[in-house]
């Protein structure tokens, strides 16, 4: 059997197509292998595979090769197509899949198995047939979106193909939606055209055809003879509106219900899912779930700090949903804890966190060894044993050492897999403790699932969401340190929201490393993800470019650099007339005017303490405080805690340098520090050396790292998107390269579009027309003031720009952000063109003066700048008691009816 695929496709001089998939024809998904076509001209591009054994199908995907080797993939997942058992010769002509196309989104899990989920299978008819030989056309349109209950028809130039009667159609069935499919004998491989259309099967009558010129065939040289050919066509061309969608975002953690436990629970998702239901909205938008457990209290409630990426967090398990717990626990002792925990207004993580981990073991300890010999379980276990089996060592071990940095573990340090064989044999004696963990990831998995699968029901989306970073004493660490610059730590530069940077503490990313198994890690999160979501946000996208990376030694975010980055190196310096002085520049300037300066009454304790004069009037620190690791060390002894407020003021002279040395360029390439003509180092240069410093820093950070992070980007976020079919969403605010919207519209990446965070530096609030129709749109996140704390906070003359120019009001605004207020601002995110709009709870509840929050302050979720924030933000009314909200109910759907959002299709 021969296959010919054939593509038009307009390439720029020295670019050529390519095809790969599976098997070793095309490459085994290696796209440096990929099976090379032939360009024939007219835009056409043909390749053909011979084979002696028919496939049963074809995988495969078109990878464009420019000219200076980059290559890039189409848009889309992978083409899957049937090889029709009776062809000899077949032909598959495709039509290129453009990532930035609008449609291409439609065919994500999310609109696919949610939002345009089909109702019932349309079977394809009448086939058109002539009798004896002919060649077999099947017709085949990729879409996913069609008004609910109309079915694709197809008509053409030939009588085969209904001659252009409206009133003769042959419809296409949908059993491999979102392919649509006909197939049609017909008697020559000659010239025809065709279109497709809407046709209602209930009313069986034509509705219109699709926008545009009619489509066509016709034989190309070369392509030899075939006997069957599949037309592949993308994307419906339709003149609908563009589709809009809401959702709204809320932590589990922060979820209540009455039947919770103190802390929001799997299954309140199902609620909320009923809750989104009525009111219109289309998604759930939650923040991270995974285990962060390391002590068993309040720090561990940062939901960015997980221990294992795979693991789900016990803080969500609903206890008396596991069969016989009841009857364990004791019904009336649940009731009892249920309304002590449930009584406070934010969440006590210790109490709730050590309670359920109590109760769970009861649980586990009475069930005895049926649990682990059960067929769901053991199904459960295989499926999950490459992440569960490390993960439930990692914890006994936790437990046993009494903390997670396995470091301190002494023989179990180092993780092997003949240490992992050891302790979780069966036979051996930890096992039963071990097994434990095995007990709660099970049921936690079960209760996702399901919440999951309800909301699907509902036609509506659970959105993920994946942070950037692990955990350094994580499973993930522990088992394979390679994958991760553990002498790193990841944060964010200087932005108006943290003046020092932030430092999240997370070890960066060794993407070689990763890329050697095509990022294996990165596919299993990703897999292990789609169980229970088919939307999810990456957690700053940015950090797939290029990420912020602060050494070990030091404290602050001010203290970072972009890696990876093209350094400065020497001949540059003196290319650009600056005289490059290692010890002035990369080392911190300090004066003794500057010391005086900051710390007054306190000087001369501080130069003595932390100090050494190495020249007139010029300060180094010594060398047992020369980092910022060192000083906060010191201020964390009890005889030295009542001097702490000085800590700040030290760190901040650490950030003197106008630049950092490449690590192992022996003193050859170095990278400005962000900010620089900030500092005092700088300021006392010459005008020239400033002006020519000033020039180099703006090149920097603005200019040559683009073609450079656009690639890195290009090798990284490909495989993300093809390890499974969810709808990817980037949080890309903070200091965002220009390179980075092009590639999140290349690979169909919703931005995000915060309203007071405006990514044009010529206006202070979003406007419309800068928001692209990919993107989300949001008036606060998790990371800022929800919009009534907000109102309040910023000063009156922002708020008086933004009452009278953005939502068009007369006179003075209201001091507090009143209910009509929190109206106009959702009602113009619901007027937006862009394909989703996701408000926080906080800010919904905003709208209804009986419903929200009488503090507003008490609404935040997350500071931070601030890293040891308590993560407890709690709903202060219950999931039922916004089910029978019926006046506020009906304000949010009708809201969104008229703006289009809370249709279907």
């Amino acid at each position: 059997m021969t296959i010919c695929f054939q593509i038009e496709y307009h390439t720029q001089w020295g670019d050529q197509l390519a095809i790969c998939g599976e098997g070793k024809e095309l490459g085994n998904k290696d796209i440096q292998k990929a099976l090379v076509m032939e360009y024939q001209g007219e835009g056409i591009w043909q390749a053909f595979l011979a084979f002696h054994k028919v496939p049963v199908s074809l995988t495969y995907q078109y990878v464009l090769v420019s000219g200076n080797g980059e290559r890039k993939e189409e848009g889309g997942v992978p083409r899957q197509v049937r090889i029709p058992h009776h062809a000899e010769r077949l032909l598959l002509r495709d039509a290129w899949r453009p990532g930035d196309h609008p449609d291409q989104v439609f065919q994500t899990a999310a609109f696919r198995d949610v939002f345009f989920r089909q109702e019932r299978i349309w079977k394809a008819g009448p086939e058109s047939a002539v009798p004896g030989a002919g060649y077999r056309f099947q017709f085949r349109l990729c879409a996913a979106r069609i008004p609910q209950g109309m079915q694709f028809a197809l008509l053409g130039s030939l009588p085969e193909l209904g001659a252009w009667d409206t009133a003769a159609p042959l419809r296409l069935g949908n059993a491999a939606f979102p392919y649509w499919t006909i197939d049609v004998v017909l008697p020559t491989l000659d010239a025809f055209e065709y279109k497709y259309g809407l046709y209602d099967p209930e009313h069986k009558r034509w509705i219109a055809f699709e926008d545009g010129p009619n489509r066509s065939w016709k034989p190309q040289p070369g392509s030899g003879k075939p006997d069957s050919v599949v037309l592949a066509d993308e994307f419906y061309r339709h003149t609908m509106e563009p589709w809009k969608g809401a959702g709204v975002a809320i932590p589990v953690f922060s979820l209540r219900s009455s039947q919770s436990l103190g802390v929001g629970e799997f299954r309140d998702l199902e609620k909320m899912a009923d809750w989104a239901r009525k009111t219109g909205l289309k998604v759930l938008q939650i923040l991270p779930v995974n285990d962060t457990t390391v002590s068993y209290t309040w720090t561990d409630s940062y939901p960015y700090s997980a221990i294992s990426v795979f693991a789900l967090h016990p803080l969500y398990l609903a206890l008396d949903a596991i069969p016989g717990a009841e009857r364990i626990l004791g019904k009336k002792n649940i009731e009892k804890e249920r309304e002590r925990l449930n009584a406070g207004e934010t969440v006590d993580y210790d109490a709730v966190i050590r309670l359920k981990r109590d109760w769970s073991k009861k649980i586990y300890e009475a069930q005895g060894p049926d649990f682990l010999l059960s067929d769901s379980f053991q199904a459960f276990f295989e499926a999950n044993r490459h992440w569960l089996e490390p993960y439930a060592v990692f914890c006994y071990l936790r437990d046993k050492h009494a903390t997670a940095d396995f470091s301190a573990w002494g023989a179990h340090a180092v993780y092997s897999p003949a240490l992992l064989r050891q302790l979780a044999d069966p036979a051996a004696p930890e096992y039963r403790e071990i097994a434990f963990f095995y007990f709660q990831q099970f049921y936690l998995d079960q209760q996702l699932f399901q919440a999951a699968n309800c909301a699907r029901k509902h036609g509506v989306v659970l959105k993920g969401d994946l942070p950037i970073g692990i955990y350094r004493h994580s499973v993930d660490a522990w088992v394979a340190p390679s994958l991760y610059n553990m002498s790193g730590q990841a944060g964010a530069p200087p932005d108006p929201f943290s003046d020092n940077g932030q430092n999240w503490g997370f070890p960066t990313y060794n993407w070689e490393e990763m890329a050697v198994d095509n990022y294996q890690w990165w596919r299993q999160r990703m897999q292990a993800l789609s169980r229970y979501f088919d939307a999810y946000r990456i957690d700053h996208i940015l950090g797939f470019f290029r990420i912020w990376e602060i050494p070990v030694a030091q404290v602050e975010g001010m203290m970072g650099r972009f890696r990876p980055a093209i350094p400065v190196r020497r001949e540059e310096f003196e290319a650009r007339g600056i005289f490059f002085d290692a010890g002035r520049f990369c080392r911190p300037y300090i004066t003794a005017s500057m010391l005086e300066g900051l710390f007054e009454s306190d000087v001369e304790w501080v130069k003595d303490t932390f100090f050494e004069e190495v020249s007139f009037h010029s300060y180094a620190f010594k060398s047992a405080f020369d980092t910022q690791r060192k000083v906060e060390a010191f201020f964390e002894q009890p005889a030295h805690a009542a001097r702490a407020a000085l800590k700040p003021l030290l760190f901040r002279l650490f950030a003197e340098v106008l630049f950092f040395e490449e690590p192992d360029s022996d003193g050859q390439a170095f990278h400005p520090r962000i900010d620089f003509p900030a500092t005092r180092s700088f300021q006392v240069l010459s005008p020239d050396q400033q002006d020519r410093l000033r020039a180099l820093h703006h090149d920097y950070f603005y200019h040559r790292q683009e073609a450079f992070w656009r690639m890195e980007a290009m090798k990284k976020l490909p495989a993300l998107k093809k390890a499974t079919n969810m709808l990817i969403c980037g949080e890309d605010l903070g200091m965002v390269p220009a390179c980075v919207p092009g590639v999140m519209r290349e690979l169909g990446i919703l931005s995000l579009e915060i309203q007071r965070m405006s990514k044009n530096p010529a206006t202070e609030f979003l406007k419309e027309g800068d928001i692209p129709y990919l993107s989300v749109t949001s008036p606060s996140t998790h990371d800022m003031s929800p919009l009534r704390a907000w109102w309040e906070e910023s000063g009156r003359e922002q708020i008086r720009r933004f009452y009278q120019e953005e939502l068009r009001h007369i006179g003075e605004p209201p001091f507090y952000c009143e209910p009509f207020v929190a109206q106009a601002i959702l009602r113009q995110h619901f007027k937006w063109h862009n394909i989703l709009t996701i408000i926080p709870l906080q800010d919904l509840l905003a709208m209804s003066g009986p419903l929200r929050r009488e503090d507003p302050f008490e609404e935040r979720i997350n500071v931070p700048a601030n890293p040891k924030h308590y993560w407890r933000y709690r709903m202060h009314l219950s999931v039922e008691a916004l089910l029978d909200a019926e006046e506020f109910n009906t304000l949010l759907l009708e809201m969104l009816r008229a703006s289009g959002r809370a249709g279907r299709g």
